[in-house]
């Protein structure tokens, strides 16, 4: 009878410790981060903001068709930009032929860039949430994305080759899961420089991406500088953290305290492995 109760003793502390094993060690903390993730609920899956709305101060919130942006008044930048985007509408319907860029119209013009402030200032108009993913659904889209709320001052050659290749690569992950989130937005030291004495020139920009299919959540994050010229993405992979820790804006706060300190920690390359 002690023996069988040894016996039984001892297959129970086995289980125990087998469960302990697999969980800790083979059941990977990028599979319990989904977990819980999903029991925290995303909502509809077309919402362009996840786990609630970026925390950072002085700024006025903008909620457009495509993109959610938050407006620092003060520095004429958008702080960040939020969107959802799938393949859809990557592969929609371009609407506008023509730029044509603008405040918004319900934002007093002393407390927005003007399209005179870029004029010969040797500054591009960058976008945020990209033009050329706002097609597919409306003319309005792709109109308010031309808004200024979406656009802060980039260095010709930055906006044109690294940022723009990143974009594209966004848009070629995007592609192939089918969706994500990006967040995007500019940073800045404390040597300030402006354009037209308006508006602040951003020392370089961050953009964070979630992805999701069937295997669960993967968020991707950059940090670019406005001199940075190299085209490999992954040299710019950093922590959500690290975003967090240089603009001083909370993301994903609305996740429970677990999942978002493992979700933020984690520095991720491109998912070539995450194959379909």
């Amino acid at each position: 009878m002690a023996n069988s109760t040894k016996r039984k003793i001892f297959i129970f502390i086995l289980l125990i410790t087998v469960f302990f094993v697999w969980y800790f060690l083979i059941y990977s903390p990028r599979q319990r981060i989904r977990d819980n993730l999903l029991k925290t609920g995303i909502g509809e899956l077309s919402s362009h903001i996840l786990w609630g709305y970026p925390i950072v101060e002085n700024v006025r919130i903008f909620e457009y068709e495509g993109y959610v942006s938050a407006y620092d008044t003060i520095r004429l930048n958008p702080l960040w930009v939020s969107y959802y985007v799938n393949k859809d509408y990557l592969n929609g319907k371009k609407y506008l032929r023509n730029r044509k860029f603008a405040p918004d119209p319900t934002l007093d013009i002393k407390h927005s860039a003007v399209d005179s402030d870029f004029r010969n200032s040797g500054f591009d108009r960058g976008h945020l949430a990209r033009q050329s993913d706002m097609k597919g659904r409306s003319p309005l889209c792709e109109t308010q994305s031309l808004y200024f709320t979406n656009i802060s001052p980039q260095k010709p050659n930055f906006n044109r080759k690294t940022w723009n290749n990143l974009e594209m690569a966004v848009d070629d992950l995007t592609e192939h899961f089918g969706q994500s989130w990006i967040i995007t937005g500019p940073y800045f030291d404390n040597e300030r420089e402006f354009i037209n004495r308006r508006i602040e020139i951003p020392d370089g920009f961050y953009k964070i991406v979630v992805l999701y299919t069937e295997k669960g959540f993967y968020p991707l994050a950059f940090l670019v500088d406005m001199d940075d010229t190299a085209l490999n993405i992954e040299d710019y992979c950093v922590s959500i953290d690290s975003v967090e820790s240089l603009t001083g804006i909370d993301f994903f706060h609305e996740l429970e305290d677990r999942s978002e300190k493992e979700f933020e920690s984690l520095l991720l390359s491109v998912p070539h492995y995450w194959r379909k």
